[in-house]
Parts: C-alpha cells; structure tokens; sequence
C-alpha cells in the first residue's frame, strides 16, 4: 500500500488533533455569545479564565498518563480511550445546567485531548517514512487549523439563534468526530515499533509492508528498529528523571523549550480570546465572530502549504527563529496601534474614529497566525515526535507535551485578567518572549530534517558513541545484503 496508506493512516489519526482544534475554536466563540453569558449569568473575568484553563489542565494531566498509556496498552488503543474520555467531557459540557458542570466537563474533555495530543504525532511519527514524516506528522497541526476552522463557523452560524441551541450545539458536534475516530482506530495498524517492544515481530513486519512500497526500505527499517530495541533491553529504564540525565537533557531542551516556546508566542491569546478583543475594540457581537471565522481560515491554509512545500526543504529550526522575529513584529504592531487607538464603545453603532487603526490590528492579527503556522505549528508537534531515541520516546513526547499544557494553564488563566488590567501592554509580554526564543532556536536547537528516528539518536549525542557507530554499521551492512 505504500506512501498513500502512510498518510491516510496519519490523517485519520490526526483527527485526535481536529478535537483540539475545535475546541479551542468552540471556547474563543462562545465566551462573547449573547446566549451563552446569559445563561451563565455574566461570568467574572476569573470563571472566564477557569473555563478555558481547567481545559488546559486535564490536558496537562491527560498528557503525563500518556506516557504510561503508550507504552502498555500500546499508540492505537492509547487513541481510542483517548476518543471515550472526550466523547464523555463534550457530552456532560453539552447537557450542563449551571457553570460548575461545564468547568468538569471540561475538564474531562481536557484528560482526553491531552491523552490525544500526546499520542497522535507519535503514532504518525512511528508509521512514517522519513522522507514523509515533516508532512505526516505536520497533518497535526493542520487538522488542529481544521478543528478551529469549523468551530469558529459553527459558532458563527449559530450566532444568530436566540436560544440555549446559540452554544449547546457547537458544544455537542465535538462528540461526533470523537466516536468515528474511536471505531475508526480499529481499523489503522498497530505502531510497528510498539509491536517490536512486545516481542511481536511478525506482525511489525506485517504492519510496515502496508506502511513502506520498497523491500530495502522496509528491512533497513525493521532493522533499524531492532537495533535501537537491543540497546533499549540492555537498561531498560521508563523514568521521567532520565530525560533529564546528560544522555537526553539535550533532546529534552529542545522538545520542552519548541512546546513552551509555541505557548509563549501568544497564540493562545489570538485563538481563545481574539473575539474578545474584536469586541473590545468596538466592533459588534457577530462581527467579531465573523473576524474570528475569517481568521481561522489562515491558519490551516498556511499549514498545509507548509508541511507539504516547505517543511521538509527548509528544515524546522530555520523556520522556527524566522516565525519568532515575524510573530513578535506583528504583536510590537498591534500593540503600539492598540495603545495610539483605544477600543470606541459605540463603535459598533457606526461611530469609529479609529476605524482605520483597528482593521489594521485585525491584518497584523491574520498575519501573526499565518507566521505560527508558518513555523511552530506544524514544527513543534514533527520536532517533538523525532529527537528522542525508541527507549525514552514516550515518556519524552508526555513530558514535552505535558509542557506545553503547563504553559497553556498559565496563559490560558491569566490571559482575561491581564487584558482587562493592563490592555495592549499585555502584546509586549510577548513581543519579547518571541524575541528572545528566536536567539534560542537559533544558536542551540539542533537540525532533525531527513534523520530516521534511530539515527537521530547519534546525531543528538548518545554517551556511548563508538557503540553507536558500530550498531549503524550493521545496520547499514544488513541492508546493504538485503539490497543485492
């Protein structure tokens, strides 16, 4: 089956990422719908915040259980509970009666996406040849553009009842994608580096003749593997603490600081809270929504072009500082237009003085999110899934995506308030956080474009290179043999 079967299993997988997307989609509508305060009764800044951020904590929590998850129950039945535990969270936020409820199905739905968003780029990692894995592993990333895209369009559309339905809707569709992606897993193929760990070889073989069209690529492959398992046997060993162990504090670096340093872009800000600053700026209620459907039409687009043209041509660190020094301009823009031109209250009335000034912060908006998806979009998830080596990479995929949920409760919480409090002056927080992460991907984070996920292992610095060495040279006269 080859190149097509590849990427059609990592596109159904990646609709764990489309649930994260519309999520975040969902929440950044519904906070300014009419319907929605209402019945909530005007909620606080501060239940605001705790809306969106116990989200980000049972993400957080979701993702460190992955760790134990991938390596038991295996990446494809680590999916499909993933799948149930978000099902159930959208279903109680669906049917909630007061703002208690909706904060626990939150929650819920936090432990899922978090199991999931930890889980879908390693399996599409560990199914993907390395010449395609830039635009597998990207389908993450573009599907979470996917997600937001159609929640911000619902949401949009569903502006214009006058009823409960105004947010209950949107809320609920999230369930359905959840149930086809827990049948659906049934049918995609296990890890085959998972099935070697399990001592079931044959059935990895089974499953890379479906992966990989050519023979030679598909014994070098599974030799490859073998020989990283060899290793992995002779010091076993699962534990957090070692990713932070000289072998591995490099590999850790880098997926810790790309997750933390996506969250501290200020793309949360854009995507939970981009209505809430349309509103701010004067414009009305459904025109702020329209704003936000409009932009989350950017996102995705920019993505695909970027993991199937450019990922993997111009490799990920390049596009990670250039993203940085872009997105930091855009946000030191909005920032100084913001503050020269403050938000109009009867703006929405036809009455804007500044009219001009504030569709200008809406381009530098469109434009902020077109440089994240030009950058640590889809290069966060693809850099995380290849720097660790088979023994530690599932407990250094939850640690890594575990960070990236940590920043995210943070930000996510203290966003509402820091707008409220100093207002523009919140852009500049992180117009210098992106600067300084720009300096740090450029003179420390390492290049993985085209590496397989066993010789990374060497690149990265294991303790024992000689051995190392010697292992890719059997391994390079293995398939040397299987190629006459």
């Amino acid at each position: 089956m080859g190149k097509a079967y590849n990427i059609t299993c990592a596109a159904f997988a990646a609709i764990g990422s489309f649930l994260f997307g519309y999520d975040s989609g969902i929440i950044g509508s519904i906070l300014v719908e009419e319907q929605f305060v209402k019945y909530f009764d005007h909620p606080p800044v501060e239940i605001t915040g705790a809306i969106v951020a116990l989200f980000q904590a049972g993400c957080f929590f979701g993702s460190l259980a992955a760790m134990w998850f991938a390596n038991v129950v295996g990446r494809k039945r680590s999916i499909q509970i993933g799948s149930v535990i978000a099902a159930v969270g959208g279903a109680i936020q669906t049917g909630s009666i007061n703002v208690g409820m909706f904060i626990a199905g939150r929650f819920i739905l936090g432990l899922g996406i978090g199991l999931l968003s930890t889980i879908v780029p390693l399996y599409q990692a560990e199914v993907s040849s390395p010449k395609i894995r830039g635009l597998t592993v990207g389908l993450a990333q573009q599907f979470i553009g996917f997600g937001f895209l159609t929640a911000t369009w619902v949401c949009y559309g569903t502006s214009y009842m006058d009823s409960d339905a105004q947010w209950r809707l949107p809320v609920g569709i999230q369930v359905a994608p959840a149930v086809v992606l827990f049948f659906g897993t049934f049918f995609l193929p296990y890890s085959p580096r998972w099935l070697m760990t399990k001592g079931r070889d044959d059935e990895a073989r089974q499953a890379l003749a479906r992966l990989l069209d050519d023979p030679a690529e598909r014994e070098r492959t599974f030799n490859e593997i073998q020989t990283e398992l060899e290793e992995e046997r002779r010091v076993v060993s699962n534990n957090p603490i070692e990713l932070f162990s000289k072998k591995y504090i490099k590999r850790t670096l880098m997926a810790c600081g790309v997750q933390i340093g996506g969250q501290l872009t200020g793309v949360n800000v854009a995507t939970y809270y981009g209505a809430t600053l349309y509103v701010a700026l004067g414009f009305s209620t459904q025109t702020s929504l329209l704003v936000n459907a409009l932009f989350s039409v950017a996102g995705p687009v920019t993505n695909f072009i970027t993991i199937t043209s450019i990922l993997d041509r111009v490799g990920r660190v390049k596009l990670l500082w250039t993203g940085n020094l872009t997105m930091g301009t855009c946000l030191l823009l909005i920032a100084a237009l913001y503050g020269h031109f403050p938000g109009v209250k009867d703006a929405a009335a036809g009455v804007d003085p500044y009219y001009a000034a504030h569709v200008a912060i809406i381009v530098f908006m469109f434009l902020f999110t077109i440089s994240f998806s030009l950058s640590y979009g889809p290069v966060s998830w693809v850099l995380q899934s290849e720097v660790f080596p088979l023994r530690v990479r599932s407990v250094g995929n939850g640690v890594a995506t575990a960070s990236n949920w940590a920043m995210n409760v943070w930000i996510s919480y203290a966003t509402p308030a820091a707008l409220a409090n100093i207002s523009w002056r919140y852009f500049f927080v992180y117009m210098a956080t992106n600067y300084v992460f720009a300096a740090i991907t450029f003179f420390f984070f390492v290049e993985t474009k085209g590496k397989s996920l066993e010789e990374l292992a060497f690149m990265l610095g294991d303790d024992d290179i000689n051995d190392h060495v010697g292992r890719v040279q059997d391994v390079e006269k293995a398939a040397e043999k299987t190629e006459a």
